[in-house]
């Protein structure tokens, strides 16, 4: 009786040690991963379009957010702009595209179904833009008479600039899967194209340059849709 007990313990710790190292073995093979498509939302840059007609340029913004990775998003931008700058020494237009890419981390941690958020990003950004200056002025202190108009239209063609972004956007589903949002940035200019005889001072997707530092700042109001599977 006692060699019957001996030989089904040992069947026991043979057949256990067996279904841990097939299970070990099988987990080995077939390592989990957490970096899925949560989800997806495509947004529209509606205060720059608005903002645009009524000045009577022309701007289109797209912005696209995919969460992959617990709180980490993934995140894209890209446009065109069309802007005319007039002031007292130049009068020039501006026409580019540019595009936006980089990561963000959701700090909201929604409660009940809300599916809110807030995020702070992270981005690289490129613009490719032309300019084609209608004229200049040339203005003497001090002259009784107007500045002279010196009418020019000249093209400068394939310029670029580089810079980085760091902001923080809100997003808030107000219907669902339509989200209202806005989104506050500091920009800080790596690098653009320089120009003889001509200052540099709108860049698309930057907005004004600051002709005494490359630091920039930037609001954007946006709708976007959160995609379903």
């Amino acid at each position: 009786m006692s060699k019957f007990f001996i030989n089904l313990i040992l069947i026991c710790l043979f057949g256990s040690v067996s279904g841990q190292t097939t299970q070990d073995s099988t987990a080995l093979q077939t390592p989990k991963t957490n970096l899925k498509l949560y989800k997806i939302r495509m947004g529209f840059d509606i205060g720059n379009f608005l903002w645009a007609k009524y000045k009577k340029d022309s701007a289109t913004g797209f912005n696209l957010d995919a969460n992959l990775y617990k709180d980490y998003y993934f995140l894209a931008n890209f446009g065109q702009e069309t802007h005319l700058t007039d002031n007292n020494l130049l009068n020039y237009t501006t026409t580019g595209r540019y595009f936006k890419i980089g990561i963000g981390y959701n700090l909201y941690h929604n409660w009940l179904d809300m599916n809110n958020d807030i995020m702070i990003g992270l981005q690289y950004a490129q613009a490719n833009f032309d300019y084609f200056l209608h004229a200049y002025r040339i203005n003497q202190p001090g002259a009784i008479y107007p500045p002279q108009t010196i009418y020019v239209d000249e093209n400068f063609l394939n310029n670029k600039a580089k810079w980085l972004e760091i902001s923080t956007q809100i997003q808030v589903e107000t219907f669902k899967h339509l989200f209202l949002g806005y989104n506050v940035s500091i920009k800080y200019l790596m690098s653009t194209s320089t120009i003889n005889n001509f200052d540099i001072s709108y860049i698309p997707g930057f907005n004004d340059k600051n002709t005494y530092s490359n630091f920039g700042f930037g609001l954007q109001y946006f709708i976007s849709y959160q995609l379903t599977f």
